[in-house]
């Protein structure tokens, strides 16, 4: 069973396929923009964007979405946390933070796959964690270099930049067991 994950981000479908174990289904990546709605959910933009695809190429595809949701901003910036970076950055976020004594978070990661001419099927993890009092940390997206895990004192960032972190695969390995017990007949 070939299925097509989309993304433009190489080193999310790198990720994706290091994390997943699936004999009998082969992962490729198709490279297309996806139609995103404006949506409070990942949930949400990740079924329509692999819904929209799979009807448009007839073939069946997966189509991850991410959020990072902070308490104290009432879940901003949410899915639309890809803007928000570009517009404010890092620098931006402190400022929002700024006199914020509840500086709880979370990453919500979603992952949809669906078949043409059928509903897609999604599974969800969330990475809880809190906002840093500065940046730290070189490598992962800006919001990396701001967010500490849950049970760790460095942000991601500063463990990327240690190789001690793998982002949150659940919703991976949640999926990849879906796909194996509906497409991968076992002997």
């Amino acid at each position: 069973m070939k299925i097509y994950f989309v993304t433009t981000n190489q080193y999310k479908f790198d990720k994706f396929t290091q994390a997943i174990d699936a004999p009998g289904i082969e992962i490729e990546q198709l490279t297309e923009e996806t139609p995103e709605i404006q949506a409070d959910s990942n949930k949400r933009i990740a079924e329509f964007s692999a819904w929209s695809l799979a009807h448009k190429y007839n073939l069946p595809i997966l189509k991850e979405d991410v959020g990072m949701y902070i308490r104290s901003l009432n879940g901003f910036p949410g899915p639309y946390i890809n803007q928000v970076e570009k517009w404010i950055g890092t620098a931006g976020f402190m400022q929002l933070l700024l006199r914020k004594k509840d500086r709880r978070a979370y990453w919500e990661y979603a992952i949809a796959f669906c078949e043409p001419g059928k509903k897609a099927k999604t599974f969800i993890t969330k990475s809880k964690g809190t906002i840093a009092l500065e940046a730290r940390g070189n490598n992962g997206w800006r919001a990396d270099k701001i967010f500490v895990p849950e049970r760790q004192d460095k942000t991601i960032a500063e463990l990327l930049d240690e190789n001690k972190y793998i982002r949150n695969e659940h919703h991976y390995k949640k999926m990849i067991k879906f796909l194996t017990k509906k497409y991968v007949t076992r002997p």
